[in-house]
C-alpha cells in the first residue's frame, strides 16, 4: 500500500462566505456553531448531509454501507452522508477550487503529501483539538491517545502545535511481500521461497521452465519494482548514520538534509547539482547507480519483460497464470488469491516478505525511519458549517468495533465473518472482485481497530507484530517538523520535477542500455536547466530557513 496512498490558495471574499454559510444552514437545518465541541453521541437538532471528499474510485457495495449506517443512527446521529469519490489525479486539484469557492466541504481526506501543510498554513482547515480527550466524544478519546495525537500535531497561526487533522493509520511501514507461485516451485523442484538467494533460483527455473512466463512482473509506474527488490536486499551504507535525512517536499520532490551537531549543515534536493552532494560523507557524496545496473541486468537475463512500461495491469498478468511472482503490500492478499483461484484452482500461492532486515526482524531496523507521524489524515475545512457534526460522524467510527468495522469492511454477514475477536474472512462462494473492499488508510485506519485476515500465514503474524512494536523503527531528527509548502508552491509546481520522475522510470524499469551512461547525461541535461536550478534554489533556501527554526525550537525544549 502502498505500500504507501502523498498531496492551495484559498481567498474567500465577505459576501461569498455569508451567502454560502447562509445555504448552507438553510439546506442542511444545523445551527452550525463551531466554537467547542458537541455531544459526539447524538442528541442532534435536526437532519443534517454530511458533504464528504475522497480520492479514487468509488468501492463496490459502497451505497449500501451507507445506507446500513444511515438506519443504524437514525435516531442518534440524524446524518446523512453525501460522499463524493475523485479520480486520484484530479482530486488534489478539485479539493483546492471547491474551497477556493467556499463550497460546503465537510471532511475531506488530506496529507502532507497532498494540500495538507498549505491549506494549514492558510489557515483553512479547523483547529481540532477540543474534540479529543473529552468524554463527549468517546470514541475518539479512546482511539486517540495524546502520545498518538502529539505524533500528528501540526504548527497553526499562533505557532502553536494543534490537531488539524484526524490522523489515519495502522502501523508505521508497509509490508510489501513477493506473491509467488508456490505450485511452480513445486514443479520445478524447489520447496518454499525463504531467501533472496531462492527467489532468483525461482527466477531462473521459471525461464527454463516456461519461456512464455514472467518471472517478475512490474508495475510501469515503478513501484513495488525490481529496484525496490534489489534494495531491500542490499547491505546498504545508512543513511542517518552519516547526518542524512531524508524529507518529502511534495510529489516527486525528495530532499536531503545533512545534520551536524544539532545543527543543520546543507540540504539538496531533486534535480540538484552533483557537487552540492560531494561534501556529504562517502559514499553518499557522488551518485550511485548500481541498483539501476542491476535491473538492466535483469531486464536482459529476461526476469523482468522487455517493455514493462505499457503493462497496465500488473497484478491482473499474475492471476491470469502470465507471471510467476507479483510485489505489492501483504494487505492485499485475499484479493490476489481469489482472483488467481478464479483463473486456476489448482494454483497455489506463497509469499515471500522482500525487506532482508525485516525478515530478520533487526531492531532498530536502519530501513525503518519513522517520525511515528501516519501518512493520511480526516480534515474539516473551515467553510464546513457542521464541524460538531462531522466530528460525531468520526467519533461514531471509532466509538466500537462493529461500528469501525461497517465501513473497513462492510456489513457482517454478507460482505465479512467475524473469525474471533481479530480476524476476518469472507463468506463462502462470495466473489471478493464484486464484493465491498474500502481503502481504509481514507477513513478507518487506527491502531486500535485491526483485523487481520483468516487467511493471513501464522508465520507472517509475526511480521505483522513486528511492525506493531516502536522498536523496530528509528526515530526521525525531523520528527515533528511540517514542511509549508505555501512560500515556494510555484517553484514546486515547476513541471520539471515530474519530468526528472518520468525520464528516470525507464531506469528504474531497466529499459535503457548503459543506465549509468544514461543517468550521467540526464544529471547534465537538469544542472543545466537554468529555471530547475533557480526554483531549486529558492526551495532549498526555504527549506533551510524552516528547517533552521525548527531545530532552534528543538533545542530550546
Amino acid at each position: 500500500m502502498r505500500n504507501g496512498v502523498r498531496r492551495r490558495a484559498v481567498l474567500f471574499v465577505a459576501m461569498t462566505m455569508i451567502l454560502s454559510l447562509l445555504a448552507a444552514c438553510g439546506n442542511n437545518g444545523d445551527s452550525g456553531e463551531k466554537s467547542g465541541p458537541g455531544d459526539g453521541g447524538g442528541n442532534t437538532k435536526g437532519p443534517v448531509t454530511l458533504n464528504v471528499m475522497l480520492w479514487g474510485d468509488k468501492p463496490k457495495q459502497f451505497d449500501e454501507v451507507v445506507a446500513e449506517f444511515e438506519k443504524r443512527t437514525q435516531d442518534t446521529l440524524n446524518l446523512k452522508l453525501n460522499v463524493t469519490f475523485t479520480p486520484q489525479a484530479d482530486y488534489v486539484n478539485k479539493l483546492k477550487l471547491k474551497l477556493s469557492a467556499g463550497e460546503q466541504v465537510d471532511i475531506a481526506f488530506d496529507a502532507p503529501w497532498m494540500n495538507m501543510n498549505t491549506f494549514i498554513a492558510q489557515d483553512n482547515y479547523t483547529n481540532l483539538d477540543s474534540y479529543f480527550n473529552t468524554d463527549k466524544y468517546p470514541g475518539l478519546k479512546t482511539a486517540f491517545s495524546s502520545e498518538y495525537l502529539n505524533n500528528n500535531k501540526f504548527v497553526g497561526q499562533d505557532g502553536q502545535l494543534h490537531t488539524y487533522g484526524v490522523p489515519l493509520g495502522q502501523y508505521l511501514s508497509d509490508l510489501p511481500v513477493i506473491y509467488y507461485r508456490k505450485d511452480l516451485a513445486a514443479k520445478y523442484g524447489m520447496k518454499s521461497i525463504e531467501t533472496y538467494e531462492d527467489l532468483l533460483e525461482y527466477f531462473d527455473r521459471v525461464l527454463e521452465n516456461d519461456k512464455n512466463m514472467i518471472p517478475f512482473v512490474v508495475r510501469n509506474d515503478g513501484n513495488y519494482g525490481a529496484a525496490a527488490l534489489i534494495d531491500f536486499n542490499k547491505d546498504l551504507p545508512v543513511k542517518y548514520e552519516a547526518g542524512l535525512w531524508d524529507i518529502n517536499l511534495g510529489p516527486n520532490v525528495i530532499a536531503t538534509a545533512e545534520l551536524e551537531g544539532g545543527g543543520l549543515k546543507s540540504v539538496t534536493l531533486t534535480g540538484d547539482k552533483t557537487e552540492n552532494i560531494a561534501g556529504f560523507p562517502a559514499p553518499f557524496n557522488k551518485p550511485d547507480y548500481s541498483t539501476n545496473e542491476t535491473v538492466r541486468e535483469w531486464h536482459e537475463k529476461g526476469y523482468i519483460e522487455k517493455e514493462p512500461i505499457i503493462r497496465k495491469d500488473a497484478r491482473g498478468t499474475f492471476t491470469a497464470g502470465k507471471a510467476a511472482s507479483l510485489m505489492e503490500g501483504v494487505a492485499n492478499l485475499d484479493a490476489i488469491n481469489s482472483q488467481l483461484k478464479a483463473g486456476d484452482p489448482s494454483a497455489e500461492m506463497g509469499i515471500f516478505v522482500v525487506q532482508k532486515t525485516v525478515r530478520e526482524k533487526v531492531q532498530p531496523n536502519p530501513s525503518l525511519i519513522s517520525d511515528f507521524r501516519v501518512w493520511n489524515f480526516l480534515c474539516v475545512p473551515k467553510t464546513s458549517v457542521n464541524a460538531d457534526r462531522a466530528m460525531s460522524f468520526i467519533n461514531w467510527i471509532f466509538e466500537s468495533q462493529d461500528n469501525h468495522d461497517l465501513f473497513e469492511l462492510g456489513i457482517k454477514g454478507k460482505h465479512w465473518e467475524p473469525v474471533g475477536d481479530d480476524k476476518f474472512k469472507y463468506p463462502d462462494g462470495i466473489d471478493i472482485s464484486r464484493n465491498y473492499n474500502f481503502p481504509g488508510y481514507m477513513l478507518t485506519w487506527n491502531p486500535n481497530y485491526i483485523r487481520l485476515s483468516a487467511n493471513v500465514p501464522d508465520d507472517l503474524v509475526e511480521y505483522y507484530r513486528y511492525l506493531a512494536d516502536e522498536k523496530s523503527y528509528v526515530k526521525s531528527a525531523l520528527a515533528g517538523f511540517a514542511f509549508n509548502q505555501d512560500p515556494v508552491k510555484n517553484q514546486l509546481a515547476n513541471p520539471d520535477f515530474a519530468k526528472i520522475y518520468n525520464e528516470t522510470l525507464a531506469y528504474k524499469l531497466g529499459m535503457v542500455v548503459n543506465p549509468t551512461e544514461g543517468s550521467q547525461k540526464l544529471q547534465t541535461k537538469w544542472e543545466s536547466n537554468k529555471t530547475l536550478q533557480s526554483d531549486i534554489a529558492d526551495i532549498k533556501a526555504e527549506l533551510t530557513k524552516q528547517l533552521q527554526a525548527f531545530l532552534a525550537q528543538q533545542a530550546g525544549k
